[in-house]
């Protein structure tokens, strides 16, 4: 029952997409965000919360990947 490398290697890929996207986002929602927020602007609301969809997708991705690659799925 050996693991595939390649998959685990592109898994590990996918979390190092997600590990900035994650930090960015909810820095993104505070420091822009909310203060244009009040102003009436929700531009950076919005491409906030995609960057944090988008981080959770490649997260998910990524542990997918990689546990499909230990269990040979």
């Amino acid at each position: 029952m050996a693991s595939d490398k390649e998959k685990i290697a592109a898994g590990i890929r996918f979390m190092a997409i997600a590990l900035p996207l994650i930090f960015t986002g909810p820095a993104l929602y505070v420091a822009l965000g909310q203060p244009l927020a009040r102003e009436g602007n929700y531009l950076w609301i919005v491409i906030s919360i995609l960057v944090m969809l988008v981080a959770v997708f490649f997260a998910v991705k990524g542990l997918r990947t990689i546990l499909s690659g230990f269990f040979n799925d």
